[in-house]
């Protein structure tokens, strides 16, 4: 099951002598701003209804706020008591609750499959180190730099959203409460020698956020330095800090732990922003789909909200020492394991991919390290054309979607595998990987909102 436009765009590349076929944006000499960017890119972009995707930006944003809200709803706002319900160590509790309970920007990426009925998000990444931004946007553009593309697009009247683009807008309002209206200079920060491992991702984000405009500068948290009570990169004043560093790269680490209280102290007096705040780490631990899917955890939720939730997240549940893990044993094949705080596909185990044996191992080990457990989302199969033997192949994409605070989407792209090939394991950047840009195309949808 697929759509229309998708239909129209692989039927023109089986005819034969189509220039759609000559799509590759491999060639860095080309497309030299991709160059750098270790991605596999798809042959064709992917197309979406921009009523449909208008829809489900509206829930997206509609179910961040409730996640943002968990502690107001379940604790009378206490960061302190989610953190612990949530199995955080208390150091780094401390850390990510330092800011008091300021209810942080609402940035970030969900993760989501189409089910061939509906988008269902699989998981929230609601905090500043999220990658892929890198990417989205630049990959998009280069396709319109074909001829045949650009033409199609302007035939079927497709549109685009540039995440990066939204990304340097939502910059310059965050920081107007320092700047007084001017462009801020923005420094991205990451751990101490973070570069090394994640440069691959943050330099071409240093460069997009440049081409937008931004007076941006890369580096490490060891380069901030305080003085004359502003937050100083190697000593030019900057007004906000795009955080890409995470909690567990300072918490133990004494000097970057210094500059890190420091820099919090910077943003509650209101000389330099944050951007995001450390708290935002709590809700990406996936114990929060638990705690917003599980009725019977006393989460407050009206009956809209409840509906929203069920709509747009697989039942979730949270694993504990103390379950019985028979439910789970029996529906193996329809369930997947999560550990609560990894990411880009660390420590998962699903059920259809393993035996019984392995499957009570991944959940007695969930248990007792902290995990949930979750509904399979079989991801409907996108046709796409080999270039080579001109057949047409089923692929499955995970579709990854950024928000800002005031402008709701902000753009995303899709990471695909072959039906057949797939490894949940190995959604990240990988042999078997390619990742492709989103069009959205008019499907008149009465009364769709816009992002």
């Amino acid at each position: 099951m697929t759509n229309r436009v998708t239909e129209l765009y692989n039927e023109e590349l089986l005819r034969g002598g189509s220039p759609l076929a000559e799509i590759d944006l491999h060639d860095e000499e080309r497309f030299p701003y991709l160059a750098g960017i270790d991605r596999q890119y798809l042959n064709r972009p992917v197309f979406v209804g921009e009523g449909e995707l208008n829809r489900f930006a509206d829930d997206t944003v509609r179910a961040v706020d409730i996640l943002m809200s968990l502690p107001e709803r379940l604790y009378d706002g206490d960061l302190d008591r989610l953190c612990r319900t949530l199995g955080i160590e208390p150091r780094r509790a401390r850390l990510m609750r330092r800011l008091g309970g300021v209810r942080p920007y609402r940035f970030g990426r969900i993760d989501a499959y189409h089910d061939g009925e509906s988008f269902k998000i699989l998981e929230f990444n609601a905090t500043s180190e999220t990658g892929g931004l890198e990417w989205v946007g630049p990959a998009t553009r280069a396709m319109l730099d074909h001829d045949a593309l650009r033409a199609f697009a302007e035939r079927h009247r497709l549109g685009f959203t540039d995440a990066p683009e939204k990304v340097a807008e939502a910059l310059r309002e965050a920081g107007a409460a320092v700047t007084g209206g001017r462009d801020p200079v923005v420094a991205l920060i990451e751990g101490e020698g973070g570069l090394a491992d994640y440069g691959v991702a943050w330099r071409p984000l240093h460069r997009l956020l440049r081409d937008f405009g931004l007076d941006c500068h890369l580096g490490e948290i060891a380069d901030l330095s305080f003085g004359n009570g502003r937050v100083l990169f190697r000593g030019t004043p900057v007004d906000v800090v795009y955080r890409v560093f995470e909690v567990d790269q300072v918490v133990d680490h004494p000097e970057g732990l210094r500059l890190t209280e420091r820099l919090l102290a910077a943003h509650e007096e209101g000389s330099v922003v944050v951007w995001t705040p450390l708290e935002t780490e709590i809700y990406r631990q996936k114990a929060c789909m638990t705690l917003l899917s599980d009725p019977g955890l006393g989460v407050r939720l009206s009956a809209e909200e409840r509906e929203l939730i069920d709509r747009v997240l697989p039942w979730t549940r949270s694993l504990g020492a103390s379950d019985s893990l028979d439910e789970y044993v029996e529906r193996r094949e329809r369930l997947i394991v999560k550990p609560n705080d990894a990411y880009s596909g660390r420590g998962i185990t699903a059920g259809w991919e393993v035996g019984e044996r392995e499957w009570l191992r991944a959940l007695r080990d969930g248990a007792e390290t902290g995990a949930i457990v979750q509904e399979r989302v079989v991801p409907r199969h996108e046709p796409v054309v080999d270039p080579v033997t001109g057949r047409v192949e089923p692929w499955e994409a995970c579709w990854g979607l950024y928000y800002t605070p005031a402008g709701g989407y902000a753009g995303g792209g899709c990471r695909f595998q072959k039906v057949g090939q797939v490894d949940i394991r190995a959604l990240g950047p990988g042999t078997k990987t390619k990742v492709a840009g989103v069009f959205t195309y008019p499907d008149a949808v009465e009364g769709a909102g816009s992002w």
